[in-house]
């Protein structure tokens, strides 16, 4: 066995499953509507039949505001009080993964759960509850697709499942078919490093660097910290980072020394619970961590943020990017397909790293608006979809461009009609320069993006209307506008930064999950 290994094998302590039910005649059972579409009428019929079939007793009914938001402890204390818990259901990655953390919490305060899950997420759910420790956690698994399933057939698999919610609640079914080996093919017969890496499933996909006790003793000592201190638990298996094992995927990815403090900083900075990295990994949105990186160590560490800074060429980008995509991965065990259940993914889940173009930018840095000095270095990380280009052909004023800001925002389907998190816009020089010219500063660019990209709820399906009610409850209560959806619930939410090189583009750049951006002080030698 390699010395260097950048994977984790500690498994989670082992949490063992509430005891089950001798059976369900008379018994509370509550459920979780994760607000899901369907999973109203889901739990509508489960609970019919249970009651009519099973003499089970209806509990309380606990409604989310969105299938990303953990229960809370209300909602905990509302479900301590029955004698059993089903929730429904996981059919998508966001879905899968936190319907499993809260139920692995309610098994280990003595209540017996069981989870539906769309039988194309259902082997998602068991390799993260191994995470967390319960590989037993009761599952029951339905059709997939549930999302666009007609009413009909809503109630068909409701009635379908019902057997196996009760087996499952009481023991007496044998889930050994539901329970898969994690074991993979380790490459032992490999002598090839690179094939012994590939094998193992240690690399993204490309070719890596191998590490080697100077290369990786290189890294750890720019950190100027041990390198056994643990970092955190990295989800979505919640295996322990050290500053050695971040070292090591360093390596793995082509990084200098002297870049291990930014990737560092940045893996400390999405284990911030404002990022909520646990939802960005499992989710089948196409979002995944983008990194800012601002300060002195832009130019010393010549991190790109001109021309093709979101594409290739610059070896600073390229390899901090896939230096935190290489943690999450062999540390945190996000592997496609397995916990991460992207539907597309995009090109970031490589790499994401770009730099502010500060001496090019006529406005405060980024940084310094969160607080910071202006040379303190830092990097900030955020939940991101992949860019969206905004070509402004023909504008002549900073007004021009700005109307087309704003209108690159009112397509139907980006992630901030969904999740308020704030849209980014990556502002070309270019375009920054006009604008200031004008008198529009980036206040003036977040005022009127708030006030005019709003969305006419006219031009949504009924369905999506009661969801963006439901899930975009802030926008409605506060702002007063009930007869549209904005991109923010506030002004300030909406983030600017400047990077790019010569030419009329920006990037409107989707965000979702992140409760907000998270910045952090890069420390070290550098």
């Amino acid at each position: 066995m390699l010395r260097f290994e950048p994977t984790v094998t500690d498994q989670a302590p082992t949490i063992a499953v509430a005891a089950r039910l001798s059976e369900l005649r008379g018994k509370r059972l509550g459920f979780v509507d994760n607000s899901k579409c369907n999973a109203d009428l889901f739990i509508e019929r489960v609970a019919a039949q249970l009651a009519e079939r099973f003499a089970a007793v209806r509990g309380p009914i606990v409604r989310k505001a969105a299938p990303k938001d953990r229960l809370s402890d209300a909602d905990f204390a509302d479900l301590g009080q029955c004698d059993a818990v089903v929730q429904c259901f996981g059919d998508c990655g966001t879905s899968t993964s936190i319907s499993v953390a809260d139920a692995v919490e309610i098994e280990r305060r003595g209540i017996p759960t069981v989870t539906v899950f769309s039988t194309a997420f259902a082997s998602a759910a068991r390799k993260q509850a191994a995470g967390r420790g319960m590989a037993d956690l009761p599952l029951a698994r339905i059709p997939h697709p549930m999302h666009t399933a007609q009413r009909h057939v809503v109630a068909e698999r409701a009635d379908a499942v019902v057997n196996t919610l009760v087996e499952r609640l009481t023991g007496r079914g044998n889930e050994a078919a539901d329970i898969e080996p994690a074991d993979r093919f380790d490459g032992s017969n490999e002598t090839d490093d690179q094939e012994l890496f590939f094998a193992r499933g240690w690399t993204d996909g490309l070719p890596v660097v191998i590490p080697t006790a100077d290369k990786v003793g290189a890294m750890v000592a720019t950190s100027g910290r041990d390198a056994a201190e643990p970092v955190g638990p990295i989800p979505p298996r919640w295996r322990q980072a050290t500053v050695e094992k971040i070292a090591i995927n360093a390596v793995l990815a082509g990084c200098r020394p002297e870049y291990f403090p930014v990737v560092l900083a940045a893996v400390e900075a999405l284990l911030d619970n404002d990022c909520q990295l646990y939802g960005i990994q499992t989710a089948t949105n196409t979002t995944s961590p983008l990194i800012i990186v601002n300060g002195p160590v832009v130019k010393e560490l010549d991190i790109n943020a001109r021309g093709n800074a979101f594409g290739q060429g610059a070896r600073a980008n390229a390899t901090i990017g896939r230096a935190v995509q290489l943690v999450l991965r062999n540390i945190g065990g996000d592997i496609p397909g397995e916990t991460d259940m992207a539907t597309h993914g995009h090109a970031g889940k490589f790499a994401a790293c770009i730099a502010e173009a500060e001496d090019d930018s006529p406005w405060s840095p980024f940084h310094v608006e969160r607080g910071f000095a202006a040379n303190d270095s830092t990097v900030t990380v955020i939940g991101a979809s992949a860019p969206q280009n905004i070509f402004t052909y023909g504008c002549e004023t900073g007004q021009d461009i700005l109307e087309h800001f704003i209108g690159a925002t009112l397509g139907l389907g980006h992630n901030n009609i969904i999740f308020p998190t704030g849209p980014l816009f990556v502002v070309s020089p270019e375009h920054a320069a006009t604008m200031a010219r004008d008198g529009i500063g980036k206040t003036e660019i977040q005022k009127a993006v708030f006030e005019r990209a709003r969305i006419p709820l006219t031009r949504f399906a009924e369905r999506s209307v009661r969801g963006l009610r439901h899930r975009r409850a802030r926008w409605f209560a506060e702002v007063g506008d009930p007869n549209h959806i904005g991109i923010a619930d506030r002004a300030e939410d909406i983030s600017i930064v400047v990077a790019g090189g010569a030419g009329i583009h920006s990037l409107f750049v989707p965000t979702a999950f992140s409760f907000r951006p998270v910045t952090r002080r890069i420390a070290g030698k550098v």
